[in-house]
């Protein structure tokens, strides 16, 4: 046996010790945790799900069938400060506890002082007080139930909560069973501007040179709807916000939006102080592209208004869509951009299309289906999301190389031709009545994965007179990241090699609609156990791997 030293010895312990005591963080727009590449695969909880531990009982075992490597569980401040001072620390304790037993990373998400446009999850003492904290007020003078931005008290009454929940995470989570936070959610206002007179006279103030330097330093990346307004007003380097940008409602989202995001970055920036998480904003995206700002929530962090959060919350490292329209892939090419801005999925309608074509296309960090709870029993997703945790390592080794892509076909689009390294691949939907997805990569030369269902693919690469032609198909799995082949696929399984049928993996279930009081009794060994006498057959993604050659034609 090969002698170690104790100096060796030690010096490796410091290394293991070191490694897992450091920070999840962003590295080349990927998350990294415990220095490894991290994807989520995840799933966010109904809004009122974590806030009882009774309730939560009886969701963890939904969540381990479902295949989630992590959880979005939020904690409000109206439970965590009801008192003034005073922080109540179960339910923090509780997730974090649940998360580490059920083997998931947590993401927790803090409804503080806003959450889809509004202020519901304040303490009942914030709520109160309307001096101290003010609301927000209308074109007619009414003051709604919605905090006012443009109030230091209410900033840092929602700092200071936030500061401590941060606080106590770092104390209880020995593990890093939390790997990333989100402060607020979807804030905005559904009106053009906050009618108080301390907005109404900011407004009328100078756009804040940090904005100006950024636009100025950004320009080539700017997002268009706010370059063209900037642009169209003279690319003014000083000014009011009327006159940077002009007297429209544009100028007054920015202006909104500008506030937000200052807002957010104090508390942010302060909860960093005590436990440097990485952390990401929602967006209640908009939903037209003619749709003015106030029809969606106004100032909060949509595409149009992501380089001022950039320029005015550092603290704050992703901006988010919450994607609940079908036009997912368009909205994906909003949100993410290579330069600072990795597509992070907190919300969306659930479908493991739209988690693959993100990880693959998009170089996502995280897909997270809105409620997932109620998706325990879906066989299809639970299924998908496992093939996705068994591809983690080739996802984050091909993210960002251009090798990998997504794949979503459907009856309004049934074939599509990519192309990888000089590759046409070459896809068409199987049957355009049932799901089609997956993704490809190319991990050799002539070498590629396949993974998913209910489409065809075929492969062309001219080389001077050489073309493509398959040698060899295989259907597997990866098992502790080693390639398992299960089945050799020749004949007419591939039509002689013509094409790839990946048509998926078959798995029987029993039929929901089966009653107990007719299944089968079967004898094993011993004892006699229930054999349904009904199943039922889904298909689920599968993996494939391709292997080609190059002959004349």
């Amino acid at each position: 046996m090969k002698k170690i030293y104790p100096a060796l010895f030690l010096a490796m312990l410091w290394s293991v010790a070191f490694s897992q005591s450091k920070l999840p963080y962003l590295k080349n727009n990927q998350l990294w945790v415990n220095d490894q590449p991290y994807l989520m695969i995840a799933g966010e909880l109904h809004n009122s799900s974590a806030s009882s531990i009774g309730y939560m009982q009886a969701i963890w075992p939904k969540l381990k069938s479902l295949n989630l490597n992590t959880v979005l569980a939020t904690i409000s401040w109206d439970q965590f400060e009801p008192e003034e001072g005073k922080f109540d620390y179960q339910l923090i304790d509780y997730l974090i506890e649940n998360a580490e037993k059920n083997s998931l990373k947590l993401v927790v998400i803090w409804f503080g002082s806003w959450k889809n446009g509004q202020s519901s999850y304040i303490p009942l003492w914030v709520k109160k007080d309307t001096n101290r904290f003010p609301r927000v007020q209308t074109a007619d003078g009414r003051k709604i139930e919605t905090l006012s931005v443009f109030s230091d008290e209410s900033r840092d009454a929602d700092a200071r909560a936030f500061t401590a929940l941060m606080k106590r995470i770092k104390e209880k989570d020995e593990n890093q069973t939390v790997i990333m936070v989100q402060p607020e959610n979807e804030v905005g206002i559904f009106q053009d501007i906050d009618y108080r007179s301390e907005a109404l006279k900011a407004y009328e103030n100078q756009v804040p040179k940090a904005l100006i330097d950024y636009l100025k330093a950004n320009k080539s990346i700017l997002k268009e709807e706010l370059k063209s307004i900037w642009e169209s007003a003279g690319s003014k380097t000083s000014g009011t916000w009327k006159e940077v940008f002009g007297n429209n409602p544009q100028s007054k989202e920015f202006f909104m939006a500008w506030h937000y995001a200052r807002f957010i970055n104090h508390i942010a920036a302060s909860g960093r102080k005590e436990h440097n998480l990485p952390m990401f904003v929602n967006a209640w995206i908009v939903q037209k592209p003619d749709d003015l700002p106030g029809v969606y929530p106004n100032g909060g962090p949509v595409s149009r208004v992501m380089d001022i959060y950039k320029a005015a919350a550092p603290a704050i490292d992703v901006v988010c869509p919450d994607i609940y329209l079908p036009n997912y892939q368009e909205i994906y090419t909003q949100y993410y951009r290579k330069s600072d801005n990795p597509l992070l999925v907190p919300e969306s309608s659930l479908d493991p299309a739209r988690a693959f074509v993100g990880f693959a296309e998009f170089d996502a960090i995280c897909f997270s289906p809105f409620a997932i709870e109620d998706a325990a029993g879906d066989v299809l997703f639970s299924a998908s999301y496992g093939l996705l945790n068994e591809l983690t390592p080739i996802i984050t080794k091909y993210q960002g190389t251009g090798k990998m892509r997504g794949i979503h076909l459907t009856s309004d689009h049934q074939d599509e031709v990519l192309n990888i390294s000089g590759y046409e691949v070459a896809l068409k939907i199987q049957d355009p009545k049932k799901p089609a997805f997956g993704l490809i990569v190319q991990t050799a030369e002539n070498e590629f994965l396949v993974v998913g269902m209910n489409f065809k693919a075929t492969f062309q690469k001219a080389l001077g007179n050489q073309f493509a032609y398959i040698g060899k198909v295989t259907e597997g799995r990866f098992v502790k990241n080693e390639w398992l082949e299960e089945r050799w696929l020749n004949g007419d399984e591939t039509y002689h090699h013509e094409l790839l049928r990946a048509l998926g993996r078959e798995i029987s279930i029993a039929s929901p609609y089966q009653s107990r009081e007719t299944d089968l009794k079967v004898k094993e060994g011993d004892q006699f156990v229930y054999s349904p006498s009904s199943v039922e057959s889904i298909i689920t993604p599968a993996i494939y791997k391709v292997i080609l050659y190059q002959r004349s034609k």
